[in-house]
């Protein structure tokens, strides 16, 4: 708990820092006309002393995407290229501030608008600080190192996509419910990691690739299931019963598997039969929409609720999220590989270069565990268990990384020929551990000896091993800024990590392209 305390108040820390360091930013440094998406407001409202007070502190963390997140929370899905934004954070947004405002409404202290800024913010902090806790657990699950998971803890508190987690985005939300089910996955499939799974996938678009953990897993205990069978019809032919294992497989994989992937599908073609519904006329039901709203969609050629209806109405099947994503953010394959968008992929390049040879080396190192696709163990084989790669000597991932070290990898080639470039960075960080389980590693020194898991608060010779003695009675300081690195690989990426949260918050406060 010692440890678990520290990553807890040192991911505090970084959102208090964020959060200081975007309003001077904010403050001293002239706003960048971008042309983008404007969240807009009744031009009636008067706002109050206090939401002067409030948006001169937080409009900083509420730029890009985050307008269309609070433009949904406040107005909802009014303008068609709104689509594109799952509706899971903005309706969570949208339910806090209804609280918020109703608190203090008789006393008039702020307008819904700043109510809804608070919420946005707020929230975020909430889920940062709760998915950094299910990262470490589920680091410690699968690292299985106290050491590895601890610094995998701090590094993923100040990655370098940070700046999103506070800001008025779905990422906090997103990784605190991808982990928390990466980390239900490890133990078993059931209720609990249905619901998580739906709640991620209706949170953001690519959350649907979980349904991937979900198949590995039921795949997994199948083969268990199979193979321990096959060995003891062999051994002891009188003790084996074909009934029990078809029921296992079928009890522990196969059902809730089958209820996992579908609840992992749904939120997806629930929110695109929504979409149809709205922004397709097939009720007589017509939206009203504020004239200010109209004014704005006019001005700006946006298609607004009530229009006629958008060529993908006539598709089969009728789809919006695609043609939403190819006609308003240019995605598709291959169609941001243009000159002008080298410095994008130059901002992508670190975590894609990460991912993809790291992704490269982990397949080198563990051949004989991935050739399998990591589904059988050697034991269950009846075979001797060849001695695994010290995973600090070759600065690799354990092979019980497979699954996680697949799934990034398909997000870094999905977001290299499909998507915006730029985004690949928060869209991985936000979905996968790889990145600081990657960090830790390479940062850490290769002589260093595994710290086995305890689970004994009061066990000093395993917190000593981790952290330092002064720094488990500090609440600032950690190993993270005090052990020298040893390789240019280490250095590398510890100015990655600090240079892009350092930066990235310095750009995006003000307006500026970054991640």
């Amino acid at each position: 708990q010692k440890l678990r305390k520290k990553i807890r108040v040192f991911a505090l820390y970084t959102r208090l820092f964020i959060f200081i360091l975007q309003f001077v930013c904010n403050l001293l440094i002239p706003d960048h006309e971008s042309g983008t998406f404007t969240w807009i407001q009744d031009p009636d409202h008067k706002p109050t002393v206090l939401d002067k007070i409030l948006s001169f502190l937080l409009d900083g963390l509420i730029r890009w995407d985050g307008q269309h997140f609070l433009h949904v929370a406040n107005h909802g899905y009014t303008f068609e290229t709104n689509t594109a934004f799952f509706p899971l954070y903005p309706l969570i947004v949208r339910i806090f501030a209804n609280l918020i405002y109703w608190m203090q409404e008789e006393y008039a202290i702020i307008t819904f608008y700043s109510a809804i800024k608070v919420s946005a913010i707020f929230i975020n902090l909430g889920c940062f600080l709760l998915a950094t806790d299910a990262f470490y657990d589920l680091s410690r699950r699968v690292l299985k190192d106290e050491y590895l998971a601890y610094k995998a803890g701090l590094l993923f508190a100040i990655n370098p996509a940070s700046v999103f987690f506070s800001a008025a985005y779905s990422e906090s939300l997103n990784a605190y419910l991808t982990f928390a089910l990466l980390n239900r996955i490890t133990k078993s499939l059931s209720a609990k990691t249905c619901i998580l799974t739906c709640l991620a996938s209706a949170t953001r678009s690519n959350s649907i690739l979980n349904a991937g953990f979900i198949l590995y897993s039921s795949l997994k205990t199948v083969a268990t299931e199979t193979i321990l069978y096959i060995r003891l019809k062999k051994n002891c032919k009188e003790k084996a019963e074909l009934s029990t294992t078809i029921a296992n497989i079928l009890g522990d994989a196969i059902i809730p598997g089958l209820f996992n992937i579908i609840s992992s599908i749904v939120p997806f073609f629930l929110f695109q039969w929504f979409c149809f519904t709205n922004f397709c006329r097939i009720t007589k039901y017509t939206p009203v929409v504020p004239d200010f709203l109209v004014n704005y969609g006019r001005s700006n050629l946006l298609k607004i609720l009530g229009d006629d209806p958008s060529e993908w109405c006539s598709h089969d099947p009728p789809i919006a999220y695609f043609y939403i994503q190819k006609n308003y953010w240019n995605n598709g394959f291959l169609s941001y590989w243009e000159v002008k968008q080298l410095p994008n992929f130059g901002l992508a390049m670190p975590v894609l270069a990460t991912v993809l040879i790291s992704t490269y080396n982990f397949i080198g190192f563990h051949w004989d565990y991935v050739k399998r696709l990591g589904l059988v163990d050697n034991n269950l084989l009846g075979m001797p268990r060849r001695p695994i790669l010290a995973v600090r000597q070759y600065r690799t991932l354990p092979r019980e990384c497979f699954v996680y070290m697949v799934h990034a990898a398909a997000l870094a080639i999905f977001a290299t020929l499909f998507m915006n470039v730029q985004v690949a960075t928060r869209l991985i960080l936000s979905a996968s551990p790889v990145v600081p389980w990657l960090a830790a590693i390479l940062t850490t020194h290769a002589d260093k000896p595994p710290v086995p898991l305890s689970d004994d608060d009061n066990n000093k010779e395993v917190l000593h091993k981790v952290e330092c003695k002064s720094n488990l009675e500090s609440s600032t300081d950690t190993i993270l800024f005090q052990e020298k690195l040893d390789t240019e690989a280490g250095r590398w990426i510890m100015m990655y990590f600090l240079g892009y949260f350092l930066i990235g918050t310095i750009l995006f406060s003000n307006n500026l392209p970054w991640t």
